[in-house]
């Protein structure tokens, strides 16, 4: 961190790629110089600068200029860098994270704040050395924001959880887009107290894209949300729940300033209304599924055969045992869980089912149709099987859970593009399974469903605020419907096995 007013923490490395910029503009000097030793005033400087211009980047320089012109009075922000850079084999794909004081608007209820940026989504050096050249965006396209109102010096924490999420874009290739949210399950400053646990994903307001000398470049600013403003945003519209935000005098304004310590906005309410179809069609999850097997009260026969027993023996062995490759891991130097992030976060609704055939699935051209199907996920995923049911199988929809390259879709016959058929149900194409879900088989589910939404409320509050939450189902939890040879277990994450 480097900064000429204030005094970086210990451990913290004194770097700045803008204090690097300065530096490297043409000095004067107080020596005199022998004029018969100087071929032009003009042409000297112009070498210099051009010189100096070498120096830095081009894709890094667009980032300066662009953070310059809305902070021209702070040419050497307070910033962080990575020891080894990402492309020398280090983890942290952000090289640098500027920290700006912005004075807010206080009138308009938007608090004074720092404001952190970051370097390293879009392409900095043009080389290929991080991201492969050519194309219309610069890397990813984006570099990633947050505004966090201002209770003195700038802590480091915001700076590690946009390294985070960096992360998870390079490993996972999945961006963020406006009105996206993020499940982080963890107090985003660290303070168990907090109730702002998750994040919404908003243009940021005070910096437009650019062009850089290597493709275009959006600023995408994390808003800090509750879980009530998550739950809101899962069951509706992420860009309705950031206008009730910004519309709240409290929750920062509207330029979306982070309080780590805040209530809900006042009109935002978790439950669905009305009966339009919910806009969220698709959610990253731990999910996965195995053949359909009877338990033992579900069989016509008094006794199971040796066989099928230890067939589901071994089943449930395998989904509910927790294992060791299933073990949290968060990233060194803060102590939020990446893992409910990586992979529980909320992607973009999936448009249609003929664009989901594109790309990884294409090339699958065998179909297999399943007898049965037994489907096990996380917590996260099993919270929105309501959504899914309620919002959108019954007004015709589709609805995706995806993890990595493997993904589990609803359908209903009305979806154009589906595989399965009335008389077979489940059909699975490579990593992809898509399972129809008959109205009657809908109406059977529902009631068995309706209780799972409340997994997600384990970190939120009630919508009384005099009222308790009531507490969610115990797992893991298995549901059965016989007569359409389904199963759904709910497993918690640390006992999921992929």
């Amino acid at each position: 961190m480097s900064g000429s007013n204030t005094t970086p923490p210990t451990g913290v490395v004194r770097s700045s790629a803008l204090s690097f910029v300065a530096s490297a503009q043409p000095q004067i000097s107080d020596n005199p110089v022998d004029p018969s030793l100087v071929t032009g005033p003009s042409q000297t400087s112009n070498e210099q600068m051009m010189a100096a211009e070498r120096l830095v980047p081009a894709g890094l320089k667009a980032l300066c200029d662009a953070y310059s012109r809305l902070y021209p009075e702070q040419p050497n922000p307070l910033q962080v860098t990575t020891r080894l850079k990402y492309w020398l084999g280090g983890q942290d794909p952000l090289d640098y994270i500027s920290m700006y004081w912005n004075p807010g608007k206080p009138e308009e209820n938007i608090p004074p704040h720092w404001h952190y940026v970051s370097f390293g989504l879009s392409d900095l050096h043009g080389d290929g050395r991080v991201h492969p050249e050519g194309g219309s965006e610069s890397g990813y396209g984006l570099e990633l924001t947050l505004r966090l109102a201002a209770a003195g010096p700038a802590p480091l924490w915001p700076a590690a959880l946009l390294q985070s999420l960096a992360r998870y874009v390079f490993t996972t290739g999945n961006k963020f887009c406006a009105g996206d949210h993020i499940s982080w399950h963890a107090p985003l400053d660290g303070d168990s107290e907090s109730r702002v646990r998750h994040l919404l994903v908003a243009e940021d307001p005070q910096l437009p894209a650019i062009d850089t000398p290597h493709g275009t470049v959006k600023f995408i600013q994390m808003v800090g949300c509750t879980g009530r403003e998550l739950k809101a945003a899962q069951r509706g519209s992420g860009f309705d729940v950031l206008k009730l935000i910004a519309e709240d005098p409290r929750c920062g304004g509207s330029w979306l300033v982070t309080r780590a310590r805040r209530a809900s906005a006042r009109k935002v309410r978790s439950a669905r209304t009305g009966n339009a179809p919910a806009l969220l069609a698709g959610v990253s999850a731990r999910v996965k599924w195995l053949p359909y097997t009877l338990d033992t009260e579900e069989s016509t026969s008094p006794q199971l055969s040796p066989t099928v027993e230890r067939q589901i023996k071994e089943t449930l062995q395998r989904g509910l045992n927790c294992m060791g490759s299933a073990e949290r891991t968060v990233p060194e130097g803060h102590n939020m869980s990446t893992d409910s992030f990586e992979m529980s976060s909320i992607e973009r609704a999936l448009p249609q089912i003929p664009e989901l055939m594109q790309g990884s699935w294409r090339c699958e051209d065998t179909v297999e149709y399943l007898e049965g199907v037994h489907v096990v996920m996380n917590a996260e995923g099993a919270s929105l099987l309501p959504l899914a049911i309620h919002g959108r199988i019954s007004h015709g929809r589709h609805f995706t859970w995806r993890c990595g390259p493997r993904a589990i879709t609803f359908v209903t016959g009305g979806v154009s593009g589906a595989l399965p058929t009335v008389t077979r149900p489940y059909a699975q194409r490579g990593p992809w399974l898509q399972m129809l879900i008959p109205p009657e088989l809908a109406r059977d589910m529902s009631p068995q469903l309706v209780p799972l939404s409340r997994l997600a409320d384990t970190d939120s509050e009630s919508e009384d605020e005099g009222e308790a939450p009531a507490p969610p189902p115990s797992l893991p939890l298995t549901l059965s419907w016989p007569k359409y040879k389904l199963k759904i277990t709910i497993v918690p994450d640390c006992e999921f096995v992929a």
